[in-house]
């Protein structure tokens, strides 16, 4: 019985191999007359996601009060906008704050010639 078991399995697989080549044979076919319909689908879609992004967008608008700003078309864009705005407003290194510090004065008056003599 256990002999006939690996038989039986590749008779399953050569069946479902001959489907298998049967569906992908006839899928063009399919494929030509549901383009139309995709391509339609998708448009409308587009559509609407179009629409939710505007209306998003006039929201920000409204509750930020500032002019809104173009988002970059490309990466080269993006980057430049960023060099520009860093050039533009330089940030400070370091820290700014203030530090006060004692002023020691230089005593420049020489010793006198009995201080010498006793050292």
């Amino acid at each position: 019985m256990i002999e006939y078991l690996p038989t039986l399995l590749l008779l399953c697989l050569l069946i479902s191999a001959v489907f298998l080549i049967r569906l992908i044979l006839e899928m063009p076919e399919s494929i030509g007359s549901k383009s139309s319909e995709i391509t339609h689908e998708v448009r409308q879609v587009s559509d609407v996601l179009n629409d939710i992004a505007d209306q998003i967008n006039d929201a920000l608008g409204l509750v930020a009060n500032t002019p809104l700003t173009q988002t970059a078309s490309s990466p080269m864009e993006s980057i430049l906008s960023g060099l520009i705005s860093s050039v533009l407003t330089p940030k400070p290194h370091g820290p700014q704050e203030s530090q006060d510090r004692q002023v020691h004065e230089i005593d420049i008056t020489p010793p006198s010639e009995t201080e010498n003599q006793s050292a």
